[in-house]
This record gives structure tokens, C-alpha cells and sequence, in this order.
């Protein structure tokens, strides 16, 4: 069985050396309940917040049925961390199974913390859901403070705001700028390797939903490739990135966008096309998501549940139908991020993905010191704080000269131009 390296990686240690430096510890009076993705970068980030004083054992953690390694789970439950099953829904109900799920990890975490000396409680989370779904018992027991890195979370927060202060590592100018690029290069490298076998994606129709941070990066990545890229947002106000302005089409409407093209990502982090489904698409017409569950094509998928021949292939888990509104359909990997299908240890190479650890772990720093500062009467404990920029830029320079020191090109490995990273340099 694939075994864990114990030491932390060139981020992580280096942010948690310098916070020791500073003084800082998170102190064993605090808990720290989390949902993340059950892959290495997780059993790094716990262990350096071991480090700065949390005790394992009140570390409480929910992974995501798509992305749960099996090796990760068991190497952090051998260290004392709490880590609640994960439910396996059926075709498009990620979404009810992974609030009950949340539920449950709230529950048990209420649970062992009651006889514990534990004053707060810190909550890193992915999608919004154990922000938003924190029993109110607790509001009133311990001080709590949020990180949320996923856009998919915020958008959740704007209709259900959080009851306490969030740390959005979802909006931090590193996470937008630079991990756009390393999760799109990460699913196409997926996409070519396993729905098309070793083929690149070239000279095709593609079209993106969402052109935000993950969408502007695919398009970028996939017009390398001599594809023709058409997009759809709802936004009438968004800024087209300059690289891309003259190289991308803009549609109107959802429909024309599954009428013109074959391959389509689904990159918005909400649910495009609730209440607009069905309608017409391309015959023969392949759906991937980057998203987080299954939202993007949920109401694609719950259709195509009632119609003759439902097949979800047992092994790339690619909804595939002959019965879609104009002809066949495949939604590979069950709607679900086609960056984490090939179920490993690692879905972006640890090494690379650490400076999306180091911006955590950066967020629940800051978080703790939220509380304090809660607590000494300086300020309130409400509303969405940006990650630091002097935090941000420790981060991104920390991981420059890993990437370096380890000799990795980055433009090759993930995606990332020289232009994007003097750009984000420039919004710090």
C-alpha cells in the first residue's frame, strides 16, 4: 500500500516555521472541524496545523465521495484525526447525501468536543456547507471563525450568509490568478489521458460555461491546442481577460452553446441550467465539469434518469445516453470534477498543490487571530475577510522558489504563464 511522507512540504513548513518564529500557536483549546478533499495536500496541511498546536484528535474532517483516497483516510485516522464517511449517492444526488453527510460530521464532532476543554472552533471548508450548516448549540457554546476556498461557497454565502467571520481563500488574488491555471491544466491532462486515452483535445468545437477564474484558464489552455473556443456567462458585465478577447466567441444563450459544440465544461460553481432544461445540444455532445459535486449538469443528469438505457459505466463512472432531447449524451464522471477521475492519492501533484496548502493554512492563521482580536473587543466577528496580502505574497514567494529550487517549469507543468504570475504579484 502507497505510503505518506511525515515531513511537510516546502510551503507549509516554511509558513509554519515562520509563525512559530512570531510566537503563533493555535492552542490545544482549539478544535478544528473541516471538509477537504481526502488527498495528500490534506494530511500536510493537518499535520502542520498539528504543529502549531492543534491536538489531532480534535481535528473532525469530511471528505467528498469523488475525490476520497482510501490510503489518505487511513494514514489520517492512524494519526488520531476523526475522518466521518463519506455516503455514495446516486447519479445527480451528491447534493442531499453531502448536506446529510455534513450533518453528521457536525454531529459527531458536538459530540466528542462536549467533555473537552475546548474554547473555539475553527472551520475550513469546501463549498460552504459546514459553514452554513454549524448547529446553532455550538454558535453559543465556542468562538468560531471560517476559511472557504471554493467559489462554489460563496456564491452559497450570498444567499445564506455565515454566522460568523469567514477567511476567503476562494477570493485571494494567488488562489484566482495562479490556481485557475494549475486545476485547469490538471483536467485537461485528465481528460486527454482517460476520455480520450493518450489523443490530445485538438481542432474541436469547445465550449466553456463561466468564464471566471477556472473557465478563462481552460479556454486559455485548450486555444493552445488549435480548438475553437466558444463561451457562455450571465454576466453582461464581465471583463473578458485581454489575452483572450479577440480569440474566444461569446454566445448568447446556453442553448447555442450545446448546439455548437462537442466538448463543454461546465466551469460556472453554481447550477446553470436550473430551470432551463431541456433543450436542444449537439448530437454525440461530451459534458465535463470543473466545478465542485455535480451541480453543473444536475439537472441534465436527474433528466436522462427517467429515460430508456441509463448507463453509468462502472469503471470512468461517464453517464452515457442515447436518449438525450437531440440524440446522444455523455456526462463523464458522473457530473463530478474530471480533475479528481483517476481516484489517487494526488489529483494535482502535491508538490505543485502546496501553494493551495500554504494559502489554507495561511487562512486558519488568520482566522485564529480573528478570534483574538474578537475576543479582546477590537473588532466583530462577522462577514467575508480577504487573506492578507503580505500572507498572500509569503505564500506565493515561498512557493516560487520551491517550484525552482525543485526545478519545475511551471508554464509546462501546470499552465502557469510568466504573465500571469507577474500579474498576480501586481494585485498584492
Amino acid at each position: 500500500m502507497t505510503k505518506l511522507q511525515p515531513s511537510l512540504m516546502e510551503v507549509t513548513r516554511t509558513l509554519s516555521e515562520c509563525a512559530k518564529g512570531a510566537q503563533f500557536d493555535f492552542g490545544k483549546d482549539t478544535a478544528l472541524v473541516a471538509v477537504q478533499h481526502m488527498l495528500w495536500q490534506t494530511v500536510d496541511l493537518f499535520q502542520a496545523a498539528v504543529e502549531l498546536g492543534i491536538n489531532p484528535a480534535n481535528i473532525f474532517s469530511l471528505g467528498k465521495v469523488y475525490s476520497n483516497s482510501a490510503v489518505v483516510i487511513e494514514t489520517l485516522r492512524s494519526r488520531e484525526v476523526t475522518v466521518v464517511e463519506s455516503t455514495t449517492p446516486g447519479p445527480g444526488q451528491f447534493d442531499p447525501c453531502f448536506s446529510a453527510d455534513v450533518n453528521r460530521l457536525w454531529d459527531v464532532a458536538s459530540r466528542a468536543l462536549a467533555n473537552r476543554d475546548i474554547k473555539r472552533i475553527l472551520v475550513l471548508d469546501d463549498g460552504g456547507r459546514c459553514i452554513t450548516q454549524i448547529p446553532a448549540e455550538l454558535l453559543r457554546r465556542y468562538e468560531v471563525c471560517g476559511v472557504e476556498q471554493t467559489s462554489l461557497g460563496i456564491f452559497l454565502f450570498e444567499e445564506n450568509p455565515p454566522p460568523f467571520a469567514v477567511m476567503s481563500w476562494a477570493r485571494a488574488a494567488v488562489k484566482l490568478q495562479i490556481g485557475g491555471p494549475i486545476f485547469s491544466h490538471c483536467l485537461l491532462q485528465k481528460l486527454q489521458t482517460h476520455f480520450l486515452r493518450g489523443k490530445p483535445l485538438e481542432r474541436e468545437d469547445v465550449g466553456i460555461i463561466g468564464l471566471g477564474s477556472i473557465g478563462s484558464a481552460l479556454a486559455n489552455l485548450v486555444l493552445r491546442q488549435q480548438n475553437n473556443v466558444m463561451f457562455y456567462d450571465p454576466d453582461p458585465e464581465l471583463l473578458v481577460p485581454d489575452h483572450l478577447r479577440e480569440r474566444v466567441t461569446r454566445l448568447e444563450s446556453l442553448e447555442q452553446l450545446m448546439l455548437e459544440c462537442d466538448f463543454v465544461f461546465g466551469c460556472s460553481g453554481r447550477n446553470p441550467l436550473r430551470d432551463k432544461w431541456p433543450m436542444k445540444h449537439r448530437p454525440d455532445i461530451k459534458l465535463f465539469s470543473a466545478s465542485g459535486g455535480d451541480q453543473e449538469f444536475g439537472p441534465i443528469i436527474s433528466d436522462l434518469r427517467t429515460r430508456p438505457d441509463f448507463k453509468v459505466s462502472p469503471t470512468t463512472w461517464d453517464i452515457r445516453s442515447e436518449h438525450g432531447p437531440a440524440g446522444r449524451m455523455t456526462i463523464a464522471y458522473l457530473g463530478y470534477p474530471y480533475n479528481f477521475v483517476s481516484r489517487a492519492i494526488e489529483a494535482v501533484p502535491t508538490n505543485i498543490v502546496q501553494l493551495e496548502t500554504g494559502g489554507l493554512l495561511a487562512g486558519l492563521i488568520q482566522a485564529r487571530k480573528h478570534l483574538k482580536l474578537c475576543g479582546n473587543g477590537g473588532i466583530e466577528n462577522t462577514g467575508i475577510h480577504r487573506i492578507s496580502p503580505e500572507a498572500q505574497r509569503f505564500v506565493l514567494e515561498t512557493w516560487l522558489a520551491a517550484m525552482d529550487a525543485r526545478g519545475i517549469d511551471l508554464s509546462a507543468a501546470c499552465g502557469c504563464d510568466p504573465q500571469v504570475l507577474a500579474a498576480t504579484d501586481n494585485l498584492l
